[in-house]
């Protein structure tokens, strides 16, 4: 797929077909409207029984929004496709797209809380759990025992009855160490940039040592923690992404961060891989005649949603120019108001200094004109009067 840009609208179409469903976007992308148009059809469900086909289910914590909760199950994600390409990856949270925040940017999970132990085996050739949720926990122990369910990163302490069905568990550092395939480094600069106009950051250099608002997307709490000096944090999984960002992270003891290699998690997902594999052919899944065309799909679809990612970024920096100069001329507004009451509070009280002086000018001359040497001087002063006159 290619999106090309220039003065007029120009327009990508992807469109892809398998035996299993059809799906057509369009993007029309153009330096005058600016307009980004997507248009997606399905002829059947997307779920699909093909015994060439593999899927892996991933059950996070998505549906919640700290960083430990959004980064594991797009890290895995993105690891186990970089691995298995053309396989189906279905994210999962206990509560799903029924409760979902901003920090996801969007992402689709979908809800546990409804699905059937036979549903969830049924589609899909491996689980991973990557969620410290109690329900998902005590609902992964209840799936057919020879469905292989792998914990991956499990916050806290793994269930043993979890453990003791699971092939392996895999207790490598945090998955915020590995964000390459998730995070551009490149627009990191551009989203503090922009969250220094919209007034999230200082204008110059900041340590961090509060938690990034959990009202940002993920992406923006990245650039927030790429931008710090420092930041001081008991976060664990933030501390990961610092330690992939190269920002120096700390204990508000201050005591550092200790974590395993990243490479220690590749091979622990070289194995979750690799399991996945050997079980699709114990099912009878045909790994070396497996459909180009699928694979060409869920690349095809990544892409488009990789470029719906990077236009919303353009289009937020359109939205934040034209906002922060409102907000300065108002800035300025409101500094001109408090100079013109300044000024009218001046004139205020060098108007009640004139009011006070007359008056007092005016008891005084009451006062001299009250004198007997003036009441008694009146007649003659008439008199003088009139005949002067």
């Amino acid at each position: 797929m290619s999106l090309t840009r220039n003065a007029t609208a120009t327009a990508a179409t992807i469109t892809i077909c398998n035996t299993m469903w059809i799906a057509s976007l369009a993007y029309v992308v153009s330096d005058v409207g600016h307009v980004v148009r997507v248009q997606y059809s399905r002829a059947v469900p997307s779920k699909s029984t093909h015994p060439g086909v593999g899927a892996v289910a991933i059950w996070t914590s998505a549906d919640q929004p700290g960083l430990g909760d959004q980064l594991p199950g797009r890290v895995i994600q993105q690891e186990l496709l970089a691995r298995l390409p053309g396989w189906r990856m279905s994210l999962f949270a206990t509560d799903g797209w029924r409760r979902p925040t901003v920090a996801d940017g969007g992402l689709v999970a979908e809800p546990l809380r409804d699905r059937a132990p036979a549903e969830l085996t049924g589609s899909a050739t491996l689980t991973v759990v990557c969620t410290g949720d109690p329900y998902a926990l005590e609902l992964a122990t209840r799936l057919d025992p020879v469905h292989p369910v792998v914990p991956v990163a499990v916050p806290g302490e793994v269930p043993s009855d979890l453990a003791a069905r699971a092939p392996f568990v895999v207790e490598g550092p945090p998955p915020g160490v590995l964000l390459d395939r998730v995070v551009d480094r490149d627009t990191l600069p551009v989203r503090v940039a922009q969250l220094r106009q919209l007034g999230e950051l200082p204008a110059g250099d900041y340590e961090l040592t509060t938690e990034p608002s959990r009202e940002l997307v993920f992406e923006d709490r990245l650039a927030m923690l790429s931008g710090a000096s420092a930041v001081v944090t008991e976060d664990e999984p933030t501390a990961a992404a610092c330690t992939w960002l190269g920002v120096t992270c700390r204990r508000p003891d201050g005591s550092a961060f200790e974590f395993a290699p990243a490479s220690s998690l590749r091979t622990c997902l070289d194995r979750v891989a690799e399991l996945a594999e050997h079980t699709l052919a114990e099912q009878g899944g045909d790994l070396v005649t497996r459909t180009a065309t699928l694979a060409e799909e869920n690349q095809a679809l990544r892409q488009a949603h990789w470029h719906l990612r990077q236009r919303m970024l353009v289009e937020r920096q359109r939205l934040v120019e034209p906002l922060a100069e409102t907000w300065r001329e108002r800035d300025a507004a409101v500094a001109d108001a408090a100079g013109l009451r300044e000024r009218n509070e001046e004139l205020a009280r060098r108007n009640e200094e004139l009011a006070a002086r007359l008056a007092h000018v005016e008891q005084e001359l009451e006062n001299w004109q009250n004198t007997k040497l003036v009441r008694w001087t009146r007649p003659l002063r008439d008199a003088y009067g009139k005949a002067r006159g």
